[in-house]
């Protein structure tokens, strides 16, 4: 299944970033999945799930905004904390 592989990528991307805001808690990570990505959303929302736990981040959803096209990116970080929105 490389939804889980996938799932781990997003997180680990995750991780990166939040290096850069110390003391944040990252709550959101909105994610753009194009219909012809090859992905399939449920899958990937479920492969997420069971990523999370054992990661940094274990409290933090993962919105996923189907979009046309074959695109599978990280459109932004909602962070507790500040409330900011990072792109």
């Amino acid at each position: 299944m490389h939804e889980l592989s996938i799932a781990l990528s997003i997180l680990d991307v995750a991780e990166e970033e939040m290096q850069r805001h110390p003391g944040a808690k990252l709550d959101i990570i909105n994610l753009r999945l194009g219909k012809l990505s090859g992905v399939v959303k449920e899958a990937l929302a479920s492969a997420y799930e069971l990523a999370r736990e054992p990661s940094p981040f274990p409290l933090a959803r993962l919105v996923i905004e189907e979009v046309s096209g074959n695109e599978l990116q990280i459109a932004s970080l909602e962070l507790e904390a500040s409330g900011e929105l990072e792109e």
